[in-house]
């Protein structure tokens, strides 16, 4: 409806109009014909003629979404004498209905978009007009070193007497440093989020801004000739050939930059860093010096050095180095002690000292502050300690080959643009192909390219991304990289480790054939000639991807024989769509799933909880009824067919990926014990919301976790079902050991360590809520997909069994809410019928479901009556994305080359984003609005990439429906109500995540602050420190101790209770191998690459990271690589601590040791968790002498 608005004040402008009519229209008398602010337009009238100072000829119209809201504020405001008059510089506004229509574009936008604070946006676009006009002079760039003595270390200098600018830009949140050459300008770009602190100071001679860098910058190279050419990314300010000195400084020197300019520049930058927003910077100059740190000499000395070492002692040293914990000339004051300790010792002992060396020295970066000694004598006497430490101690770090062949330890490198980063080894689980090459595990390594500061490369439409991958990535994918004086090649990838950017390379050695991409991409089966694939080799990606079967983390089982292998036909139907047969076109019902027989299962079953001892025998179960599997060249599931008699193993077409038939070992990705939890999530609430289902439904799901994570403290039980409701503390079983406490008697006691983990829990949890909407729904389920095979269902039908562990299986009946994880589209969401056995259907409905199929897809079911929607949409239809194909066979070349574009082209994220975001910009419309559809096709394409090698072109997708985004997409390191760049969504998404108040957590910088004491103190445990301790110890008053020695006790009997010595050595000597590997992971998980970042002891307990960072991807890969390793962590101490061969008996005697141990060592980083892991293992064989008992008779 339009409205004419007349006697407008001629000195006011529109904003002054828009803000006076906003506080009218979003007043409370407005609440009813909107359940968000009311949107509205403003258009004034020019004057006829030009009068100076008049922004307007006194007249404008005001269109809104609605008649009924224009005919009650008519009513309300309209006329000479309105009930409610609205002032614009005391002049009354005099409203009447326009008589013309309002204009239907006008009228769409403010139905479709949320109002936006027009105040805001200005005051925005003058901040960024203000960056854009005001730059600083510089007259000297230098990069450098921040000292331990506080120093500024200049390694590399450059003056300029014009043609260099600092700039800041608002857009981007960036700093740039742009420095013209003539028609090319170079940049150093630092992000906002990049930067530590800054400083401006002022002295006789010189007036200095300086940068600290959490990690490097990127390069920029920008040609004035053509405007239409994108900015390139480079590697480096200046080429080798252009500045060798600058080039041998940048892995090193980049993080301190000190910029000498004019003294005005210093009033600009602290008034340009406050509009932004940056810290404030600090006042004063840094001490300057060239210190010469990585001189030619140095460096050349250094890598000749690294030349002489065993190949696991250059790594560990050259870790150190590039992780900028110690400069070169640091590094070349221990030359001579680490070659002492290669000669005395060996060089598995050295690696292995100088691996928590790292650990060490990356700690007390900062921590010298006694001026009188050099920087020299503070690293060594550092080293000098961890070297007494490993000397004195009676225990062997040198055996770290587990126990079993489902794991190994793994050295990951990371390549960014501008250097590498090492890591390791530390535990993974195995694959086919580390299986196959078990003694050799030193000549893999798993390389990441990833920005500078950790995140993964995302594209960039102001950047021209394929160049600057083929510069980078492409580069050392085809021509290897040089890992501390050894070459590696590209190998291949797992699917999912592609996800994020992750490779395999293997060494290559001419004199060592065996071990290399060659030799072992043939052993792992044909690939060409296939004849259910001719074109296999012919398409990369697809070439890639079937060798990425072998690299799947995967547990071994048992090996089959030839004639227990059957080979079935896929069961197919023909298409029916829009009710039209299609009899040339068919639906797979088999996709990716087989069948075995029981007693095959249980065979598999039983291998895998012989490989890992007591940890699975408390399950409860007798077997599986669903593996995901690889075995041969085939991949998929397996599920249980009640028909199937003895030792048989049914593999479909559709399983078949490649030939492998000398391959008879069957590989477990995963074992379907029991139903995952079901939480609700933003993409999965947005569809919700858009068929029907009301937000009270959502906000009261919310309220509910939110009161059960505050209730968690009240006891010990309440804490476990907290951890285990959701997924914490997993690797550790939080939840296990709390609720055998519990049981035992003890309601909660006071421990920090135990309140620090819960307050992380609770911090997570409800960050998960904020975030991500990540929110439990108590009667739902996440089910493994299985195909009907026996042809019972009715379309619309689904069999929903759901098996607990120690309880009798029941099955979901009637209505259910079914979905599969990513839902992007309406007919993403559909409601089926959970009953018996019927006909068939002519689609299976898995593939309704996102384009899905049954290979391992997990469906979210609820029968929850609430989350129903009232309306369904047919499911899209999508298209197959045509295979990128070359007119030969692939070569690893190709590969190669596939995996550089897939890393330049992976949007995925990018498409899933926009749908979300665009959905809420559209307040009509919503999930249905034209551009949503179409990206729901966009995201199908991008989820086949992988394996089509097709990429969804960026300008493809499109932009959202106006700039700002919604509040809920606003970074966690920004606070999105003082932003003008976001707006308060008024969607289900927006209102919960308003909902949850996130309070910083105070306890987490004293946290990390005590386990920096205890890591720098660096003591490992010994014998006689624990015997010393437990002499003194009096656990009387332990709430703890008390109860769990009285079930030690009436078990075996109280002899038991004291530890013999034999056991206490044993558990000190695990305990610190313990300690150095949990010591590695929290300095190798951190969301920022800062030399100083490491997460705390409970951070690693729980699985999660308190650290807020603006990319969220990040931060949940770096919080599943944490969970990963620390699951296999605990798993390898546990396996140690049961022993081989060992009696139950004998195990509880081991466990209680190790008890023992970690309470006597609490002050040493990792005692703490380590006396969990040996709680949780005095449970577990407790209740297996107590189940052996029963079964016994006793």
């Amino acid at each position: 409806m339009e409205i004419f608005m007349r006697n407008i004040d001629s000195n006011s402008t529109k904003l002054d109009v828009q803000n006076k009519l906003a506080s009218e229209l979003h007043s409370s008398q407005y609440s009813s014909y909107s359940p968000s602010l009311v949107n509205f337009h403003v258009y004034l009238f020019a004057s006829r003629r030009p009068i100076p100072h008049q922004n307007h000829g006194g007249s404008g119209v005001l269109t809104l979404p609605t008649r009924e809201i224009g005919e009650y504020l008519l009513q309300q405001s309209g006329g000479a004498t309105p009930r409610r008059p609205i002032f614009v510089n005391r002049k009354c506004l005099i409203l009447t209905l326009s008589n013309k229509q309002a204009r239907p574009h006008i009228v769409e936008n403010i139905r479709r978009l949320p109002y936006q604070d027009a105040e805001a946006l200005q005051q925005r676009q003058e901040m960024l007009d203000t960056l854009q006009s005001t730059s600083i002079s510089i007259e000297t760039l230098q990069l450098g070193w921040e000292t331990r003595d506080g120093c500024f270390s200049v390694e590399w200098q450059k003056s300029f007497s014009s043609g260099c600018h600092l700039v800041f830009s608002g857009e981007r949140r960036e700093i740039r440093i742009n420095i013209s050459d003539g028609s090319l300008t170079r940049s150093i770009v630092v992000q906002l989020s990049q930067l530590l602190w800054s400083a401006t100071g002022h002295d006789s001679r010189l007036s200095t801004i300086f940068l600290s860098l959490a990690s490097h910058p990127s390069f920029e190279f920008d040609f004035a000739f053509d405007q239409e050419q994108k900015r390139q990314r480079m590697r480096g300010l200046y080429s080798q050939s252009e500045d060798p000195d600058y080039w041998r400084v940048l892995p090193y020197a980049s993080l301190a930059i000190r910029l000498i300019c004019k003294r005005d520049g210093l009033a600009k930058f602290r008034d340009l860093g406050q509009k932004i927003h940056i810290r404030k910077p600090k006042n004063f100059s840094h001490l300057a010096e060239n210190r010469d740190l990585f001189s030619q000499a140095n460096v050349d000395q250094y890598y000749a050095w690294l030349e002489t070492l065993d190949w696991g002692v250059a790594f560990q040293v050259e870790a150190i180095s590039r992780s900028l914990s110690a400069d070169l000339q640091e590094m070349l004051s221990i030359q001579r002690r680490i070659e002492n300790i290669v000669l005395w010792k060996g060089t598995a002992f050295a690696a292995e000292l100088l691996q928590y060396f790292a650990g060490q020295v990356k700690v007390v970066f900062w921590s010298s502050e006694d001026g009188s000694d050099s920087v020299d004598e503070i690293f060594i006497e550092v080293y000098n300690r961890c070297e007494r430490d490993f000397l004195a101690s009676t225990h062997s770090l040198l055996n770290r080959r587990p126990p079993s062949d489902d794991l190994f330890y793994c050295y990951h490198v990371s390549v960014t643009p501008t250097t590498i980063q090492l890591a390791g080894p530390l535990p993974e689980r195995s694959n086919r192909v580390m299986r196959m090459y078990a003694n050799d595990h030193d000549c893999f390594v798993r390389v990441s390219f990833i920005e500078e500061n950790g995140f993964q490369y995302q594209h960039d439409r102001e950047i021209d991304g394929p160049q600057f991958i083929e510069r980078w990535v492409k580069h050392d994918l085809r021509e290897g990289l040089s890992i501390v004086g050894r070459k590696f090649q590209f190998l291949g990838y797992s699917q999912s480790a592609l996800k994020s950017h992750t490779v395999w390379f293997v060494i290559k050695d001419p004199a060592n054939q065996r071990v290399s991409a060659p030799a072992i991409i043939e052993s792992l089966g044909r690939f060409d000639n296939l004849e259910w694939d001719i074109d296999l080799m012919k398409c990369p990606a697809r070439y890639g991807a079937r060798i990425s079967q072998a690299f799947t983390a995967t547990d071994p089982s048992i090996v089959v024989e030839a004639d227990e292998i059957i080979r079935v036909d896929d069961i197919e139907k023909p298409k029916r769509i829009d009710g039209v047969e299609r009899p040339n076109e068919k639906w797979c019902f088999t996709d990716g799933v087989g069948t075995l027989s029981k007693e095959l299962a249980r065979d598999i079953w039983k291998e895998l909880q012989k490989r890992n001892k007591r940890s699975t025998r408390r399950g409860g179960i007798a077997y599986p009824r669903a593996f995901q599997v690889r075995f041969q060249g085939s991949k998929g599931m397996l599920s249980v067919d009640y028909k199937l008699l003895g030792r048989a193993i049914c593999l479909r077409p559709s399983m078949i990926k490649f030939n492998a038939p000398d391959s008879l070992g069957v590989e477990i990705a995963q074992a379907f014990v029991q139903p995952s939890k079901y939480y609700l999530n933003r993409p999965l609430i947005m569809i919700l919301e858009g068929l029907g289902v009301p937000y009270p439904v959502f906000e009261k799901l919310q309220n509910d976790a939110v009161q059960y994570v505050e209730k968690s403290t009240e006891s010990l039980e309440a804490a476990g079902n907290l951890f285990d409701m959701f997924g914490l503390g997993t690797s550790f079983r939080l939840s296990s050991v709390l609720s055998n406490l519990s049981r035992l008697g003890v309601p909660t006691f006071e421990d920090d360590f135990y309140q620090q983990m819960l307050e992380f829990a609770k911090h997570h949890i409800l960050r998960d809520l904020k975030h991500h909407a990540r929110i439990p729904v108590p009667d739902g389920y996440t089910l493994v997909g299985v195909a009907d095979i026996h042809d019972y269902l009715k379309e619309g039908q689904v069999f929903a069994c759901v098996r607990y562990p120690n309880r009798p299986p029941f099955y979901l009946k009637g209505r259910v809410v079914i979905s599969r994880s990513p839902t992007i589209h309406p007919g993403d969401v559909q409601v089926v019928e959970a009953i018996g056995p019927p006909p068939a259907s002519d689609r299976p409905l898995p593939s309704y479901l996102g384009g899905g199929d049954l290979d391992g897809d997990q469906y979210n079911v609820t029968p929850m009556p609430d989350l129903i929607p009232t309306q369904t949409y047919e499911p899209a239809a999508y298209n197959v994305a045509p295979k990128r194909k070359l007119d030969r066979p692939s070569t690893m070349d190709d590969v190669a080359d596939f995996v550089a574009d897939y890393i330049n082209s992976d949007i995925l994220g990018l498409v899933a984003i926009t749908w979300l975001v665009i959905a809420d910009q559209s307040q009509q419309k919503g999930i249905f609005e034209p551009a949503c559809l179409e990206l729901g096709q966009l995201h199908s394409d991008a989820v086949d990439y992988p394996k089509s090698g097709q990429p969804v072109p960026l300008d493809k997708i499109p932009r959202t429906l106006f700039p700002s985004r919604p509040d809920w997409n606003a970074p966690e390191t920004i606070d999105a109500e003082s932003s003008a760049e976001f707006y308060q969504s008024s969607k289900a998404i927006g209102r919960l995540f308003r909902g949850i108040d996130l309070p910083a957590l105070q306890t987490a910088k004293q946290a990390a602050r005590l386990e920096r004491r205890q890591v720098q103190s660096g003591r490992e445990s010994t014998l006689e420190d624990v015997l010393a301790q437990l002499s003194l110890d009096d656990p009387q008053d332990d709430v703890v101790y008390t109860a769990v020695a009285r079930k030690v006790a009436s078990t075996v009997g109280f002899a038991s209770l004291e530890a013999d010595p034999n056991y206490l050595e044993s558990a000190v000597d695990l305990l610190n191998t313990y300690a150095l590997d949990l010591q590695t992971i929290c300095a190798s998980n951190t969301v920022t690459h800062h030399r100083a970042a490491m997460l705390t002891e409970e951070e690693a307990v729980v699985g999660t990271i308190v650290a807020k960072c603006s990319q969220k991807k990040r931060r949940k890969d770096a919080m599943a690589k944490l969970r990963d390793q620390t699951s296999l962590l605990v798993k390898d101490m546990k396996q140690k601590l049961a022993g081989e061969n060992a009696t139950d008996e004998e195990g509880l005697h081991r466990a209680w040791a190790a008890w023992m141990v970690s309470r006597s060592s609490e002050t040493m980083f990792g005692a703490k968790s380590f006396g969990w892991i040996a709680l949780g293992e005095v449970f577990d064989v407790i209740r297996a002498i107590e189940q052996e008992r029963s079964v016994m008779g006793f």
